[in-house]
């Protein structure tokens, strides 16, 4: 349950009963603990709740499941947490990795489990069998917590602890009372409505509504229009029918011009076809005609130019326009192997050269055209090179360097690369409060985007709720500061 108020918490006594019994069954052995109830109950506020209130003598872990985690970073995440400066394989089961680290110490440790739905079938039988080695082992105190829906966890566990003598414990979420739900509604979101109309609009919905944490939070967020709505409509019996026979009305027309459209005789369109075959034929025959006719020789005396001189003359004056310049042969047959050459491989036309200066003109514009392509190549290359964004964001190593080892911060991604890390900032509008800094992986520069600066690792989870929503979708975690410094020392 998200409260979305973290100055307002609210035990209610269903909550209180849920949080002792899990309390009292982990106080004086090791066990695994199953908390399930349905969605919108409250699991992950009750599973928080407890890291905080209610097992401050132990020590903490928490896992926030995703789907889209693989079972060796749920084991990493694990085991980060269990003792100060861990070493373990990921690809190593969680008894023997926690076996080798702790190395016969004691351990008194509360794993808790947020929606254990989502565990990897390995991964739940590698839990089950740490609790059982906790349980032979006298200076091992381990419980298990796994918060899960209803209906969703249950066989899995049945099949994990099959034919043993110890069970895991089951424990449901029941939903609130009528006069818890009234109370939960007054506190958490009435309280907080901006009108007076809003007040009254979630009072009368608190009776129609599940008594379940989620419902009754979700009353504030709905909008009051399309109450009016539905309600204009229900309230009238008129409008009603009117509504259902224009929806008949339209369902028998859209049956009627689709039944219409089905029955259109195909060879219309052959006959299209055809005509339309028959029109471009003609056309064709046409042009072939007009072609040949152009072939033939023809009269074309009067078209004889002045007299050729044989000295270049450039028309100047008015006396030399109109006098014929001879062209060397060597330069028309560049000319035409240039022009043969750019246009190879497009479909030929009958022409017909009637001067060298025609042979010229069409180089000109090909060569125009070619210098007008290039332009636009060089125009797009200048575009795309301006579109690159820009790193805006800087690295934080020494200002985390400076901060006390005793303390701790959230993770909120791992990148590889700068440009991930401006988008993932970008997106999320947190490069203000973020700091990053670079750590060596696998051989690999990675860049570690944190937030904040805690005293206690209680309440570095407790500020996991005042990140943006779509930030705490990511499940952030908690890290110490000692691990912070030992992987910004790893890139020197």
């Amino acid at each position: 349950m998200s409260i979305g108020h973290d100055l307002t918490v609210l035990e209610l006594e269903s909550q209180i009963d849920v949080l002792s019994r899990v309390q009292f069954v982990s106080r004086f052995g090791s066990n695994l603990v199953h908390v399930e109830g349905v969605k919108g109950s409250g699991k992950s506020w009750l599973a928080q709740r407890y890291l905080e209130k209610w097992c401050d003598d132990a020590n903490q872990a928490l896992l926030m499941c995703h789907p889209n985690q693989s079972i060796q970073q749920q084991r990493g995440i694990i085991l980060k947490q269990v003792v100060r400066d861990p070493l373990f394989n990921e690809f190593d089961t969680v008894v023997d990795s926690i076996g080798r680290m702790l190395a016969g110490e004691k351990c008194n440790l509360v794993l808790v489990i947020d929606d254990a739905h989502l565990l990897p079938p390995e991964l739940l039988s590698e839990l089950w069998l740490l609790v059982q080695k906790a349980q032979s082992t006298p200076s091992w105190q381990i419980n298990v917590l796994l918060f899960s829906e209803a209906n969703k966890l249950a066989s899995a566990l049945s099949r994990v602890s099959y034919g043993q003598e110890n069970k895991p414990i089951d424990i449901d979420i029941a939903p609130l009372s009528e006069e818890e739900a009234a109370t939960f509604s007054e506190m958490l979101v009435v309280r907080f409505a901006s009108s007076r109309e809003d007040k009254v609009r979630i009072r009368n919905l608190v009776g129609k509504t599940k008594r379940l944490p989620a419902e009754l939070i979700a009353l504030g967020e709905k909008k009051v229009e399309r109450r009016v709505i539905i309600r204009s409509v229900t309230h009238s019996p008129v409008g009603i029918l009117a509504l259902a026979s224009l929806l008949l009305l339209g369902s028998a027309g859209g049956y009627w011009w689709l039944n219409q459209s089905s029955t259109v005789p195909t060879f219309t369109s052959v006959d299209t076809t055809l005509e339309n075959d028959s029109k471009l034929a003609l056309d064709m025959d046409e042009r072939i005609d007009s072609a040949i006719s152009h072939l033939e020789p023809e009269d074309d005396s009067h078209t004889i130019p002045p007299d050729v001189i044989d000295t270049p003359v450039i028309a100047e004056t008015s006396a030399e326009e109109g006098k014929r310049v001879i062209v060397p042969s060597e330069l028309v047959d560049s000319l035409v192997s240039d022009s043969a050459a750019s246009t190879q491989g497009e479909q030929e036309e009958p022409t017909k050269i009637e001067n060298e200066d025609s042979i010229t003109a069409s180089n000109v514009m090909r060569k125009a055209e070619g210098n007008n392509a290039k332009d636009k190549a060089q125009d797009n290359s200048v575009s795309k090179s301006e579109s690159v964004s820009t790193i805006t964001f800087t690295l934080a190593n020494e200002e985390l360097k400076a901060i006390s080892d005793k303390r701790y911060i959230l993770q909120l991604a791992a990148l590889t690369n700068e440009e991930a890390v401006q988008e993932f900032l970008d997106e999320h509008k947190i490069e203000k409060s973020a700091r990053i800094y670079q750590a060596l992986r696998n051989g690999s520069i990675w860049y570690i985007v944190t937030f904040g600066d805690y005293a206690s690792i209680s309440s570095a989870r407790g500020a996991v709720q005042t990140l943006p929503s779509s930030v705490q979708t990511l499940g952030p975690w908690a890290k110490s500061l000692v691990q912070v410094h030992r992987e910004i020392d790893s890139v020197k």
